[in-house]
């Protein structure tokens, strides 16, 4: 059940992509994943506790440089990053045969970044 359901979410994601002609499939979900983030941390640093949301950021979760986790925020903003827990083989498998193409992504980031 599990494995269908995140090939279908893949599938999805695929054909958006592909109905938008490289036009960017993500943008909406995006720009509320940012402002999702921005009410959680606003809450978090005007003293709410246990705030976690998640976030692409700079991480030792593994072997890329960033990788998008649960973090617990605070008054100072990312208190802590509570990791990825244990995957399941399916999970594992797919992480490793994502890794090229987000690490390629990350190179690609730092590099615009860095211009």
């Amino acid at each position: 059940w599990y494995q269908r359901r995140v090939r279908e979410a893949v599938v999805s994601t695929q054909s958006t992509g592909e109905a938008k002609a490289g036009g960017g499939s993500a943008t909406l979900s995006m720009a509320y994943a940012g402002a999702r983030f921005a009410f959680a941390l606003l809450q978090a640093m005007n003293g709410a506790k246990n705030v976690v949301e998640c976030s692409y950021v700079e991480s030792d979760v593994t072997d890329m440089q960033f990788f998008s986790t649960p973090l617990l925020l605070g008054p100072n903003g990312v208190e802590q990053n509570l990791g990825m827990g244990t995957l399941i083989d399916f999970e594992q498998e797919a992480l490793e045969k994502m890794k090229p193409e987000l690490t390629g992504s990350i190179e690609k980031g730092i590099k615009f970044a860095n211009q």
